[in-house]
């Protein structure tokens, strides 16, 4: 009998590091939209999240950019036998939980690249516990992004004392994203040296 029978869904773990990460970008950016990519790699059907790499703030949805910034995030993936296993995104409004056309949409090109590849939808009107994270993980099901309650932060607890230390010491305002490389190439954005947990 296949999984469905059992309404058994694959794991979707993440990592403290990219969850502190894609956590601290949307911290630093709380009245705009954000978005970055997830990598990581599939184990027993699910997907392990390593590492997030923040994208954009404010327009996450300009598709030249965005071309450039895979391009760079591909071969960093080479460089250090990492796959691209999902996108994330944070609404502009705390008040909207929807999964917008610019998520889907990623997530779809993301999926025909990388197959269980997720989307996380961040909310950041919710403060995380080790029972409830600030986060929906999103899989395609058919053709419709789906909620999934399987989810799992590695470490939830410390993990999430981490995070609140790093917010308590500002360490979101010191986060890159590819915006901020834009504006400064001197800024790393894909192997940023955070203190993160």
């Amino acid at each position: 009998l296949g999984r469905a029978c059992f309404n058994m869904a694959p794991v979707t773990t993440l990592g403290a590091d990219a969850h502190t990460t894609l956590m601290l970008h949307a911290y630093k950016h709380p009245t705009v939209a954000v978005n970055g990519v997830l990598l990581g790699s599939e184990v027993d059907g699910g997907v392990h999240i390593t590492k997030a790499v923040p994208l954009f703030h404010g327009l996450t949805g300009l598709l030249p950019l965005l071309e450039v910034a895979m391009l760079q995030i591909d071969e960093y993936c080479a460089a250090t036998n990492m796959t691209i296993v999902g996108y994330y995104h944070a609404n502009e409004r705390q008040s909207d939980g929807e999964l917008g056309h610019v998520a889907r949409k990623i997530g779809e090109r993301l999926q025909s690249r990388f197959n269980p590849a997720v989307v996380v939808l961040v909310n950041n009107a919710m403060k995380p516990t080790a029972d409830k994270l600030a986060l929906t993980v999103y899989s395609l099901v058919g053709s419709v992004w789906t909620p999934t309650s399987a989810v799992k932060l590695e470490g939830a607890e410390q993990s999430l004392q981490a995070l609140a230390k790093q917010l308590a010491s500002g360490a979101q305002h010191a986060l890159n994203d590819f915006d901020s490389h834009l504006d400064d190439a001197a800024r790393p954005w894909l192997d940023q040296k955070l203190a993160l947990v």
